[in-house]
This record gives structure tokens, sequence and C-alpha cells, in this order.
């Protein structure tokens, strides 16, 4: 399309160049005038300059055109350099764009998966904490428990043993108390009774004061002999232990000589 245009450019200024010429000449053919022949005298070289002028424009004119042409070319490639610069330079700034956002995005994924990864291991070491904690809880636990056991086992086993102890010191003060009130009641009965035996139930007072005398079974007369002694006598040993006094308090006697 440029080479057209200079074409037409060029042919415009040589038509104009050639009109130009032909004006001339005519010019140069009007202002003649009629001149007798003269020795040594031609109009041979005015017609030659004239066409050396004519020439010499044309040339200029056309070497003009030609630079016109080619600076409206060069302008042309300049600008069309410009355009592709300026496109080579836009796809550039868009493919650099694109990369920076494509590395952008990159970047946010990965730290999406940095975090996402960061989260489950974070999850995974408190369950694994919670767990272990857990199971440290219960270990505690059952060996407290075992332990308790272990321990009130033992002190079943004391309270027990403890009970026992108690319960034949009782006993045996119980037993030592019962002889010395069948002691007490025997010494106000005579010989006459021997190889019999009575059974008395009796009641006691804390003091040791019988509140209550009743025969139960045995030999009659050492009944009322037996009972009569225990009248007499009014107050019977008694342990000063509440244990022994519960043994003592209704005890049911048996006297024998």
């Amino acid at each position: 399309m440029v080479d057209q245009a200079d074409k037409s450019a060029l042919v415009k200024s040589l038509g104009l160049h050639l009109l130009l010429v032909i004006v001339l000449l005519i010019s140069v053919s009007l202002s003649s005038s009629p001149v007798m022949p003269v020795a040594n005298s031609t109009p041979a070289p005015v017609i030659k300059a004239t066409f050396i002028d004519a020439q010499a424009i044309y040339d200029q004119q056309r070497a003009q055109a030609q630079a016109e042409a080619q600076a409206r070319a060069e302008e042309q490639r300049k600008r069309q350099a410009a355009e592709e610069r300026k496109r080579q330079e836009a796809a550039a700034r868009k493919a650099r764009e694109k990369k920076a956002r494509e590395a952008a995005e990159a970047k946010r994924q990965s730290e999406l998966r940095r975090l996402a990864e960061q989260k489950a291991r974070e999850r995974k070491e408190r369950e694994e904490a919670e767990k272990a904690e857990a199971a440290r809880k219960a270990k505690e636990a059952k060996e407290r428990a075992e332990m308790e056991r272990i321990m009130q086992e033992q002190l079943a086993k004391e309270q027990a043993a403890m009970r026992q102890q108690r319960r034949q010191q009782v006993l045996s003060e119980v037993e030592r108390y019962q002889i010395m009130i069948q002691q007490t009641i025997m010494r106000y009965l005579n010989a006459d009774f021997k190889d019999k035996s009575c059974r008395l139930k009796l009641k006691l007072a804390t003091t040791g004061f019988v509140s209550q005398v009743s025969i139960v079974d045995g030999d009659a007369a050492l009944c009322r002999a037996a009972e009569s002694a225990v009248r007499r006598a009014e107050t019977l040993p008694m342990s000063e232990d509440p244990a022994v006094y519960e043994e003592l308090k209704d005890i049911d006697l048996k006297v024998e000589l």
C-alpha cells in the first residue's frame, strides 16, 4: 500500500515536470523574434540551456519526490516499528503480568497447602496429646483404684483383726467377771449343795447393782439359796468397759458347787 502511494506521487511529479517543460518550450518559442542570419551566430545554445535547466529542475524535483517518498516510507517504517515495539511490549507486559499472577496464585495455593498441612499436623498432635493424656489419666485412675482397693483391703483386715482382738479382750473380761460374780455368790453358799447346779438370769446396772434375778432351772434348793445370795450381795463385780457391760447386763449365770 505504501509502494503504490509512492508510485502515484512519483507519476504525478513526473507529469507536472513534463507539463512545466512544455510550457517553457512554448514560452521560448513565443518570445523569440525573427533574426536575420548572422555569421557565427546560432540560437541552438539557448534552446540547449533551456532544456538543461528543465532537466535539472526535473531531476531536483524527482530527487525531492524520492526523498519525500523515502521519508514517508521511513516514517511509516518507524511508525510500524514503534507499533510493533508497543505490541511486543504490551505482549511482554501481559506475559509478565500473567506470569506474576500465576506465580502469586501458585504461592497462594502453596500457602494454603502449607496452612492445611500445618492444621492437620497440629490437629494430629493435639489428638495424640489428648489420647496420651487420657491414657495417662486412665492409668493413674486404675493405679489409684488398685491402691485404694489394697488399702481398703488392708484396712479391713486390720479392722477385723482389731475387732477380733477386741472381741477376745471383751470375752476374756466377760469370762473374768463371770467368775468373779460366781465367786461373790458362792461366798454366801455352803457345802451342802456340792455336785448340784442352778441357772439364774440376772439383770445388772452399770454399777453392778442387781436390778432383777430369776431362776431358770436346776436344783430347787440350790436355786433358792443362790437367789438369796445374789440379793444379799446387792452389788456384783462390773467392768467399766461398755463392751463388757453389754455382755454382762443380761447374764445367764450357772452356779454349781
